[in-house]
């Protein structure tokens, strides 16, 4: 949602997402399901010439734009994070080697710290040749140096460091500065072509500097102040509040950013607190609002509203370890006898669910359509109701949960806390 009282960039916020079973891996590693999969991408691109802008042909510049998003990282290594405490607002702080196009949603890879590119036709060698001129926050150099050092982290993070994205460059074999701005990624095997643009192009592989991986030993959780060669940098930060970026006056991509500033506010998602600011004015783009605020702001003039998908699991986890969750009977149990349609029903109006498993299909479109689908993901997932690849197919009677429940003497603790399923 955005607040046009105030200038602000385009929200990069809607997204194509991924399709089938495929978004389980990309998902957890960082090609997240709002992205999808990029259009057709060339095995040689000449970017040399390339220039992002906005599509106006007089955008307006200047200003500070307020932005109420969860900014409570866990520490600042965005690599080392999986988090929107951590991307949220540490993103804008650098770039990465390819990008994903904010002119079409997201869904074509372009340039950034790379301007072209070349495949090879076996598919195991890309090459990437770098812009010259390009300074990190410090003052340090840019060069093919920082690209080989982020990715061998990445790749092959040392002892003590932990990077979701590792498995999506477990094909890559070498990685190898030819000069000072080109820089060759080795595959021990292809791999779709797509796929690894795509992991090339994730917004968490930002690139750091080799000196500053170096003067911290590979591990950045606890450097507040971490340059990039991003459009803003970090002005001040306060705990739990605000974090404030200043626009980076040396920013290599002339022209851009068109913002003085960005102040981004600790808010909750789906917290009143964040509705209240949208609505008040107190800041000017905000996400995850309640739907109740969504529906106010709809009929205000000065607000835009927006909804889409996004690839969040919501999720209650027993601890598997006490009694009577220890026995995988009862946890089944739960499992068919949650009436999870009226769970979400119960919390609609404070944050907006689909019911559905941890594979679940996607749209073609991020924007979600009148009637949303619903239903487990049984229903959703053909596949899934065939015995031969569920062993759980078809679902057992509800005489059969019952008898499981009654094997581990917790009847009344589990009836007390379901309805249960018309399923079972």
């Amino acid at each position: 949602m955005m607040n046009t009282r105030h200038p602000a960039r385009t929200s990069l916020s809607r997204r194509d997402m991924l399709r089938g079973s495929a978004v389980v891996l990309m998902g957890s590693y960082g090609l997240t399901p709002r992205y999808g999969l990029a259009a057709d991408i060339p095995i040689e691109y000449d970017g040399s010439h390339f220039q992002l802008a906005a599509p106006e042909p007089n955008p307006k510049r200047g200003g500070v734009m307020r932005y109420g998003i969860l900014n409570r990282p866990p520490h600042f290594d965005v690599h080392q994070s999986g988090t929107v405490g951590n991307i949220g607002t540490q993103g804008c702080m650098f770039d990465n080697l390819i990008r994903r196009d904010p002119s079409d949603s997201g869904k074509s890879i372009i340039p950034d710290l790379a301007h072209s590119w070349e495949i090879a036709k076996d598919g195991k060698t890309y090459t990437f040749h770098l812009r010259q001129g390009v300074q990190f926050h410090d003052g340090t150099d840019f060069t093919s140096a920082d690209i080989k050092a982020t990715f061998d982290r990445i790749a092959k993070p040392p002892s003590g460091i932990s990077i979701p994205r590792t498995p999506l460059f477990r094909a890559v074999s070498q990685i190898n500065a030819r000069d000072k701005y080109t820089v060759e990624f080795k595959l021990a095997a292809p791999r779709p072509i797509n796929f690894m643009m795509s992991a090339f192009a994730s917004g968490w592989n930002v690139i750091f500097s080799k000196k500053t991986l170096e003067e911290n030993n590979y591990d950045l959780r606890k450097v507040l102040y971490i340059p990039g060669t991003g459009p803003f940098k970090t002005q001040r930060r306060v705990e739990n509040e605000i974090w404030v970026m200043e626009r980076n006056p040396n920013y290599w991509h002339k022209g851009l950013p068109y913002l003085d500033g960005i102040e981004f506010y600790n808010l909750l998602p789906f917290s009143p607190e964040l509705g209240s600011a949208i609505l008040s004015g107190r800041v000017d783009y905000a996400r995850a609002l309640d739907p109740a605020t969504a529906r106010k702001a709809a009929t205000t003039l000065s607000l835009s509203t927006a909804k889409f998908y996004q690839s969040v699991i919501h999720a209650t986890w027993l601890n598997a370890k006490r009694q009577p969750f220890d026995d995988p009977r009862v946890r089944r149990a739960m499992h068919l006898l949650f009436e999870k349609q009226v769970l979400v029903d119960v919390v609609k109006d404070v944050s907006p669910l689909m019911t559905g498993g941890f594979i679940y299909r996607f749209p073609s479109s991020p924007r979600p359509k009148t009637n949303l689908p619903s239903g487990s993901v049984i229903r959703t997932i053909p596949a899934l109701r065939s015995r031969r690849l569920n062993p759980y197919w078809p679902p057992p009677g509800r005489a059969t949960c019952g008898r499981w429940i009654s094997w581990c003497g917790t009847s009344t603790i589990i009836s007390s806390l379901v309805r249960p399923s018309r399923r079972c």
